[in-house]
């Protein structure tokens, strides 16, 4: 049997060898009164989602977990992990791949391998009482497989010619550098955060494109404004702010 992947302290670990969904297990642990940082990791989830909620294949060798906080932020403060959470991701790649130039991420929850999508992430989140906010962060990594048909091509750490580590070993490397990085948003706010995304982001300063529920918008990726809405800077030069959509590159 392996063993658990060891946890940063004060984080603690439910392993399942196959659930609905981690993010499904988070909110019944929530509900149950559970307030400490729990790591939820499946070797296989019959249920999985992915934003808008489309289905998330749970292909097996691959990294499926959610991480279930409670903060004393409000929703709209706790919403900004998604940019956290996807840095978290991106160190854990570098970490295996060696080459941070590979990776990059794609607003607003995407990251992506050569250009390819090799992790997805999902937040959810509700009004625990007056003072805190529970929050699930649920993250799909794929170490050892990826979708065939998907709306946004996709690869795999093996892929892309890496080995593949276990997803427990994968799962410490991701919560040490999220106990890094959410010590340093209590402590420094969304600023450091933001940087260090931009930093990373695929196609900043280019033409995309961000479909929208009725509309579909181009214009140049500019920044990211205080709220992590995207800033789309139009052909005309009329400034619009983005707070849902699916981004496109022209040329994919």
């Amino acid at each position: 049997m392996t063993a658990p992947p060891t946890m940063p302290p004060g984080y603690s670990v439910a392993v399942f060898g196959e659930i609905d969904s981690t993010m499904d297990e988070a909110r019944r642990r929530a509900e149950q009164g559970n307030q400490q940082p729990l790591w939820i990791v499946a070797e296989r989830q019959t249920k999985g989602r992915g934003r808008r909620s489309r289905a998330w294949e749970s292909g097996d060798g691959n990294l499926l977990c959610t991480l279930s906080l409670h903060l004393h932020h409000s929703l709209a403060e706790a919403a900004k992990l998604s940019f956290l959470a996807a840095l978290c991701v991106a160190e854990t790649l570098d970490h295996y791949v060696g080459d941070a130039q590979r990776i990059r991420l794609k607003w607003p929850n995407d990251v992506l391998l050569d250009d390819h999508k090799a992790a997805g992430i999902l937040l959810e989140s509700a009004k625990h009482d007056t003072a805190t906010t529970w929050l699930s962060i649920g993250i799909g990594v794929n170490l050892a497989q990826h979708p065939q048909a998907a709306l946004w091509p996709a690869t795999s750490l093996r892929a892309a010619g890496v080995d593949a580590p276990h997803p427990h070993a994968a799962l410490e490397v991701l919560a040490r550098r999220f106990a890094v990085w959410l010590a340093r948003w209590q402590t420094d706010g969304f600023a450091p955060i933001k940087a260090a995304w931009l930093a990373r982001a695929a196609r900043i300063g280019a033409e995309i494109e961000v479909r929208l529920d009725k509309d579909t918008l181009a214009g140049i990726f500019t920044t990211l404004d205080e709220t992590g809405a995207l800033v789309l800077t139009g052909p005309d030069g009329s400034v619009r702010l983005i707070s849902a959509g699916d981004v496109f590159f022209p040329d994919k």
